[in-house]
């Protein structure tokens, strides 16, 4: 079976079988009557979907089958887009169906700025305004003041996530969390309705969706098929839908190693506006045999290309749902990478680093992702945020990680602005420093498990960056981070207490805080209290000055 916890999207289909059948479902508008449907089953090809629009499914299918006994059925009961579809529908009462009888039947970590995100640069101008760019700070830069609606969403599995590109060597982003950590069970998940129009939501709520299955009989029964698809339909080899192209590129170029046949492919689908495929399209144009050794036929490398793909799928508008789009939306991965390009900049690419840039596509990415997160970001306004809003682990869906990313990185820029000390290439914008807007990014990304932001915000608050100093506090934030870090890279300042118990309260004398053992160490030296607060007192005195002189304890930055 292939994929059976995948789900149900507008203008694409999932595909399964068994030993004597494959099936193939996707969604038509619930108001779809038979006549409106376009369905032809023949003995080598198939084509679907409904009358006067692009079908769903055309192509050439991967093995013949017996069309005569093969035929599909269109669900009573309504659906919504994103849908888990656990297993294929089968035939019941409740359906509307038809036997085609005839071929003509048709009814992390390191330590001060972003860096990229990928080994090579990649580029291409971008065209977003600073008006757009203010539009999406202001949306997630309080992203406390929000309602939440329930959604049912799958997370994707690792299969899947290796099907995206974000597991493959050709097309892997630098992320603060390891793209390796195993994927969390699929879960409800609340969204900020601040992250969607009041428009977007309505067309959402009203349109409602039927699944259409095809069955098909397999003439030889017992043989598996590798992917439902062997080619285009009758007019050519590309004559085939977006979903049946991208499926048979990632077919040339995992089973086969033919990256450039795998590409034509992707750039087929691409260009009709297949997301997922822009991506493979941008991953490719980046591969070479020391990314991708296995592989026996290579694309021309081009950065410019592939940075241009990636800012393609970055700036797709929010899926409409009107039937008519192939493609997902804009892709948070393609929103963070060319973040990263603008933040660092690409003599490869010839884009300039931009900072405004930068800010502009990690907020894209946030606002994609953070209707699919289970958060009230609400929380973040509270003085102390409540113990059970904190995860225990780090980020674990494909939306965590990259919301987290973003937000990290976007904290980053506001806390040095676009002059930082030390910097020879100089963003091309200006952006201010505002330690307060970086400490409400970290804190967004460190309540879904981010070990850095949880660092940086600890870093904060003992230095007293734009904040009044606050050493429990922080002591708090470091012990969170430590708790977090899974590669036990991060290491609290000398000096400062690290607080584990986060409900802990200053001076509470059932559970004294724990200091780091170089400090326990220096701590069984002195024999008196006075000596002890006396020596802490000095310390703390001199922490924010080493911080400010660069010290060896800083801010985090990705790798």
């Amino acid at each position: 079976m292939s994929g059976s916890d995948e789900q149900l999207q507008v203008n694409t289909y999932i595909w399964s079988q068994s030993s004597d059948q494959v099936t193939i479902s996707f969604l038509v508008p619930e108001t779809s009557k038979a006549k409106d449907l376009d369905i032809v089953i023949e003995h080598h090809y198939v084509r679907a979907g409904l009358k006067g629009q692009e079908p769903v499914f055309k192509a050439k299918l991967f093995s013949p089958i017996n069309h005569f006994d093969s035929l599909w059925q269109l669900e009573k009961n309504s659906a919504s887009p994103f849908s888990s579809l656990t297993a294929s529908p089968s035939l019941s009462i409740a359906s509307s169906y038809a036997f085609m009888s005839s071929p003509n039947h048709s009814p992390n970590s390191s330590m001060i700025l972003p860096a990229p995100a990928l080994t090579e640069s990649l580029t291409f101008e971008g065209s977003s305004s600073t008006a757009q760019m203010t539009d999406l700070l202001q949306q997630t830069a309080a992203l406390g003041n929000n309602n939440n609606t329930d959604q049912t969403v799958s997370p994707p599995s690792s299969s899947e996530l290796l099907n995206d590109g974000l597991l493959s060597s050709t097309s892997q982003p630098s992320s603060p969390t390891s793209l390796a950590t195993p994927p969390h069970p699929p879960v409800g998940s609340s969204s900020s309705s601040q992250h969607q129009s009041s428009q977007q939501q309505q067309q959402q709520q009203q349109i409602k969706y039927r699944i259409l299955t095809i069955h098909l009989e397999k003439e030889k029964e017992g043989l598996d098929w590798a992917i439902p698809v062997s080619g285009g339909h009758k007019a050519g080899e590309m004559d085939m839908d977006v979903t049946s192209a991208y499926l048979l590129a990632s077919w040339f170029e995992t089973r086969m190693g033919n990256l450039k046949r795998a590409l034509d492919y992707y750039l087929d689908a691409a260009e009709r506006g297949h997301t997922k495929s822009m991506i493979k399209a941008a991953a490719l144009y980046e591969s070479d045999q020391e990314t991708v050794p296995n592989a026996t036929n290579y694309p021309d490398k081009d950065s410019k290309k592939s940075f241009e793909w990636y800012q393609r799928a970055a700036d797709l508008p929010i899926n409409n749902t009107n039937g008519n789009d192939s493609s997902d939306g804009p892709d948070p991965l393609a929103c963070y990478v060319v973040g990263t390009i603008y933040g660092s900049g690409s003599s490869d690419a010839q884009v300039e680093k931009n900072y405004e840039q930068a800010l502009h596509y990690y907020n894209r990415c946030m606002l994609i992702t953070a209707p699919r997160i289970d958060l009230d970001f609400g929380v973040l306004d509270q003085q102390h945020i409540p113990k059970y809003i904190l995860r225990n682990h780090a980020p674990h869906t494909r939306d965590e990680r990259y919301f987290s990313s973003a937000a990290f990185q976007t904290g980053l820029i506001y806390l040095y602005g676009s002059q930082p000390e030390g910097e020879t290439v100089r963003s091309t914008t200006t952006v201010d420093v505002d330690p307060s807007l970086a400490l409400r990014y970290w804190k967004e990304a460190a309540v879904l498990g981010h070990a850095q932001a949880s660092y940086n915000i600890g870093i904060v608050y003992a230095n007293a960056m734009g904040v009044d100093q606050d050493l429990w506090l922080a002591g708090k934030w470091f012990g969170r981070a430590l708790k977090l870090d899974t590669t036990q890279r991060l290491v609290a300042p000398a000096g400062v207490q690290v607080v584990m118990d986060w409900d802990a309260k200053e001076g509470d004398d059932k559970e004294e805080p724990t200091e780091p053992k170089s400090a326990q160490k220096k701590t069984k030296k002195k024999t008196s209290k006075k000596r002890k607060g006396k020596k802490r007192q000095e310390h703390n005195d001199g922490f924010g000055l080493a911080l400010a002189l660069g010290g060896v304890t800083a801010v985090c930055h990705l790798l």
